[in-house]
C-alpha cells in the first residue's frame, strides 16, 4: 500500500497506512530522529490522528547552542552557565509558587504557546514541547540516568528517552549524552525535552465565591491541580484563572488535594497572603470537610468520632501515607474528628473537621477507622486488602502495596491520565477500583492534535477517561477565621 508523507493540516489514518500491524514512520522523520517502532508493540492499535509537518523542529540541544547559552559571556564555567540557564528560564515560565509571596507569572506571553479545546466533558490542552530541567537530587547520586529514568521518570519506557539521548533532546549539563549509563554527580542538570500531552481534567466551571480587593475565593473542581505541577501547567487552577479570567496576581495560602472540590483561597496583596498563612499554620482557621464512605459510620452525638493517629509518609515521591506509626520513618501528629451526617446503611455522608493539615490526612485517618471514602483511588484500592474495612493499621508490606497500586496504574492507560510517572507526581487523577467499569465504559476515541512522530502519545494516544472517574467524594465546604468565613454549597453526591 502506498504511503505519502503528511502534509500541513492533512489527515491521516493510520489504521489505513498500517501493514502486518506495524506502522512506518521512516518518511515522517528528519534525520536527527530516532525510529520509535522499539516502543511500541506489534499488536497495539493505533486511533486515527492528524499530523502537521514537523519540520520546523529543533532539537534541544540545538535550541541551547542558538541561543547562545554555551557562550563565555554566560558564564565563566560550565556549572555556572547552567545555573544561568535555569534561572533566565524561570523569568519566562510558571514559577512553582514556592512561596506565597512570589507571583505566578513573570511573562504573560506564556499564555498564548498553547490552547484549550474541550471534548467528551473533558477541558484538553493542544501538545507542546517542553523542556523538564532538574538538578541531581540526592537519592540520585551515584545513579546513571538509566537507573533514574527507569525508576522515577516511569511515564514513558527507557526506549523514550534513549530516542531523546541520541536526538539530543535530553542534555546532561547542557551537552549532548552518549550513553544513558553515565553516572550522575552533585549539581548535575538534567535537561529533557518532550512533546508533552497534559492529562485532560474536567470540563466542569470554576466557580467564583468571593472576589473583593483582599481574596479570591472558588470552589474548585474534583480533579483539577491547583499549580504547575508533573504532567499539568494549562490544566491548572492557577493558569485558568490567569488564563481565561485575567487573575494574573494572585497568591496561593494553602492547597487542598488534586482530587479534593471545594473551597480553594487566593490573595490579592502580599500582606494578606502572609496574614492568612499564618492565621492557617497557626491553626487559628476551622476547616470542615465532607466525605462519602464505604459503610455505616458510627454515629457518636455532638461530640463526634475522634482520631488523633499520626501520619507517617511511606513513599515521598508520591505523597503515600499511613496513620500509624512505620518504624524507620517519621511521624508527625494529627487530629482530626468525625460526624455522620446520614447513611444508608451501605455508604455514610460524613462532616470532617481536621485540627492539623497533615497530606492525606482524612483520607489516611478514614482508612484507619475502616471507612475509606467511597472512590478513593489510593486509600480504598484493593492492594490493601480486607483490611481497609476494619479498624487498625494494615499488616502487609507497604512497599508491595504501593508497587501493586503504581504497576495497575501504569498497565491502565486510563490511570496514566493521572501521571503517576513524574518525578514530582503527588495524586493520581484516576477513580477507585470499583469505578474501572463505568470509566472503561465512558472512553472515548482520542484525535490527537499537532502530531509528532517520535512521540509515543502522538502515534498511540491514550484513551479518555470518563469524566466521573475524575471525581473523589471529599469536599473542602469551609473555612473560617477571626474575621472571615467561606462556604460552599454542600456537592450533589452529598444531598
Amino acid at each position: 500500500m502506498s504511503k505519502r508523507k503528511p502534509e500541513e493540516n492533512d489527515e491521516v489514518d493510520i489504521k489505513k497506512v498500517k501493514s502486518d500491524d506495524e506502522v512506518d514512520i521512516k518518511k515522517v522523520k528528519s534525520d536527527d530522529e530516532v525510529d520509535i517502532k522499539k516502543v511500541i508493540s506489534d499488536d497495539e492499535d493505533l486511533t486515527s490522528i492528524s499530523t502537521k509537518e514537523p519540520s520546523t523542529y529543533s532539537s534541544l540541544y540545538d535550541d541551547v547552542v542558538g541561543n547562545g547559552v554555551l557562550d563565555k559571556k554566560n558564564g565563566r564555567n560550565l556549572r555556572q552557565k547552567c545555573f544561568n540557564y535555569v534561572d533566565a528560564k524561570k523569568k519566562k515560565v510558571p514559577l512553582h509558587m514556592i512561596k506565597a509571596k512570589k507571583l505566578l507569572f513573570d511573562d504573560p506571553s506564556v499564555f498564548k504557546q498553547s490552547q484549550y479545546y474541550f471534548e467528551h466533558g473533558l477541558r484538553k490542552v493542544e501538545p507542546y514541547f517542553y523542556t523538564f530541567d532538574t538538578f541531581c537530587k540526592e537519592r540520585w547520586l551515584g545513579k546513571t540516568l538509566r537507573e533514574i529514568y527507569s525508576k522515577e521518570f516511569r511515564l514513558y519506557p527507557i526506549e523514550v528517552y534513549e530516542q531523546a539521548a541520541a536526538s539530543g533532546n535530553l542534555l546532561l549539563n547542557l551537552n549532548r549524552v552518549k550513553s544513558l549509563d553515565t553516572v550522575v554527580k552533585n549539581n548535575d542538570l538534567i535537561s529533557t525535552k518532550l512533546h508533552r500531552h497534559e492529562g485532560p481534567v474536567t470540563a466542569a466551571p470554576i466557580e467564583i465565591l468571593v472576589d473583593n480587593g483582599k481574596y479570591l475565593v472558588v470552589n474548585k473542581p474534583s480533579g483539577l491541580p491547583i499549580h504547575p505541577c508533573s504532567r499539568y501547567r494549562d490544566n491548572t487552577l492557577l493558569f485558568i484563572l490567569a488564563k481565561e479570567h485575567e487573575y494574573m496576581h494572585i497568591h496561593t495560602c494553602h492547597r487542598i488535594d488534586l482530587l479534593t472540590s471545594g473551597v480553594c483561597i487566593f490573595a490579592k496583596t502580599k500582606y494578606v497572603a502572609q496574614t492568612l498563612t499564618k492565621e492557617i499554620c497557626e491553626r487559628k482557621v476551622e476547616k470542615e470537610y465532607v466525605c462519602k464512605v464505604v459503610g455505616e459510620f458510627p454515629d457518636k452525638g455532638e461530640e463526634g468520632y475522634h482520631c488523633d493517629a499520626p501520619i507517617t509518609n511511606i513513599n515521598p515521591k508520591l505523597g503515600y501515607v499511613v496513620a500509624w506509626h512505620v518504624e524507620g520513618r517519621a511521624s508527625k501528629t494529627a487530629e482530626t474528628t468525625f460526624h455522620r451526617i446520614s447513611t444508608d446503611g451501605e455508604t455514610s455522608v460524613v462532616l470532617c473537621r481536621p485540627k492539623t493539615g497533615r497530606t492525606h490526612q482524612i483520607r489516611a485517618h478514614l482508612q484507619l477507622l475502616g471507612f475509606p471514602i467511597v472512590n478513593d483511588p489510593i486509600y480504598n484500592h484493593s492492594a490493601w486488602g480486607e483490611s481497609r474495612f476494619k479498624y487498625g493499621p494494615c499488616e502487609l508490606d507497604l512497599e508491595k502495596v504501593v508497587d501493586q497500586i503504581i504497576t495497575q496504574w501504569k498497565n491502565n492507560p486510563l490511570r496514566m491520565h493521572g501521571g503517576v510517572g513524574g518525578v514530582e507526581d503527588k495524586s493520581p487523577l484516576e477513580g477507585a477500583e470499583e469505578e474501572d467499569k463505568p470509566a472503561l465504559e465512558g472512553a472515548e476515541v482520542v484525535r490527537v492534535r499537532k502530531f509528532y512522530p517520535n512521540c509515543p502519545e502522538c502515534v498511540k494516544p491514550l484513551p479518555d477517561p470518563n469524566p466521573k472517574a475524575l471525581v473523589m467524594y471529599l469536599h473542602a465546604l469551609k473555612y473560617k477565621g477571626d474575621s472571615w468565613m467561606f462556604e460552599t454549597p454542600m456537592p450533589e453526591w452529598a444531598k
